[in-house]
């Protein structure tokens, strides 16, 4: 008998605990605050891999383009730090250790844009507004239920969109579906060509749980490749021999950009999500990769975790929606 089976009664036990907290919260048994300014939170029902972090660094970007000040809120999971921090890159100047990857990551891809660490979602949305923003994106926080939001956006992986069904041990909710009626919108990521019957059936089981939360959808693809600091277009990978490794949710959607993007993906080495490569697993990743006439190539994620001039590529991924531009959700917000 598996640990697994072992822990299954307590999935149940898990579904209980989960939609009393969102009764409390409903009920006004645990107290909520409302920030002063647009909130967006960007969150899942699943643990790990939708592609959450892409899509948040996507409406940012958007959102700069149509003059806003936007600022992203988030935990940094992992992070020694426990004090609030402020990034703002392109430089960060501290660690993926001090201040967690995701948050590194965002404050070098996303210049001049005030990443918030804090536990403390209030706390931190007050600092993000004294370093001039107008709008917060708060990043994994649907199920973060003390600060009120104009807009709910649940990300959903196209791949595997309700983790197995099931809250743990035996799948990767969250929470039970019916917390979808929380949800101001769905957007579906990682849709390739030929995904129709896919996004249909999301878009069915959405319209069961929240029938008045719109379903959009998106693609991931590669934006650059950056080779020991220099950059290089997308094309880079076509034909390539590649061994892809990456400590994220769901690495397989990695893989699946890769071989969109024309690279040969003769090697896969996948980790536990935010898992910091060693030099050893990383000495034997490039080991495993000439033995096969392979480049070694990773997410922009697992790159700040490793040293500046490895021999590896890092490919950066963006979000980028099917009906080309983000208005249908941003018609969503009070103040559109």
């Amino acid at each position: 008998m598996t640990v697994r089976t072992l822990l299954l009664p307590l999935a149940p036990v898990w579904a209980v605990a989960v939609r009393l907290r969102r009764m409390a919260y409903r009920c006004g048994w645990a107290a909520t605050a409302r920030l002063p300014a647009t909130t967006v939170s960007v969150g899942n029902l699943t643990f790990g891999g939708t592609g959450k972090t892409p899509v948040v660094m996507a409406l940012v970007r958007d959102l700069v383009r149509r003059g806003r000040r936007p600022a992203v809120l988030t935990r940094g999971y992992g992070r020694s730090e426990r004090a609030p921090l402020v990034l703002v890159g392109p430089e960060p100047l501290l660690s993926p250790a001090q201040a967690g990857d995701e948050p590194v990551e965002m404050a070098g891809r996303l210049p001049g844009v005030p990443i918030v660490v804090d536990a403390d979602r209030i706390r931190g949305g007050r600092e993000a507004l004294r370093h001039g923003a107008d709008i917060l994106l708060l990043d994994d926080a649907f199920q973060h239920l003390r600060v009120e939001r104009d807009l709910d956006l649940v990300v959903v992986d196209a791949g595997d969109p309700w983790g197995g069904g099931r809250m743990p041990p035996m799948g990767r909710l969250r929470e039970p579906l019916d917390g979808l009626a929380r949800a101001s919108a769905v957007l579906v990521t990682k849709l390739d060509s030929g995904a129709d019957a896919t996004f249909a059936g999301i878009q069915g089981e959405v319209a069961r749980w929240a029938p008045h939360a719109p379903v959009l959808g998106s693609r991931l693809v590669p934006s650059r490749i950056r080779i020991r600091g220099e950059m290089e277009d997308p094309e880079t990978l076509r034909g390539r021999r590649v061994l892809a490794f990456a400590g994220i949710g769901r690495p397989e959607g990695f893989a699946t950009v890769l071989q969109a993007a024309g690279a040969v993906v003769v090697g896969r080495r996948w980790f536990a999500d935010h898992h910091r490569v060693s030099e050893g697993e990383l000495a034997e990743i490039l080991a495993t990769a000439r033995a096969q006439g392979a480049i070694a190539v990773t997410t922009a994620k697992d790159a700040v975790k490793l040293p500046p001039d490895a021999e590896i590529w890092v490919v950066e991924t963006e979000v980028e929606p099917l009906d080309g531009d983000w208005d249908a959700l941003w018609r969503l917000l009070p103040e559109a």
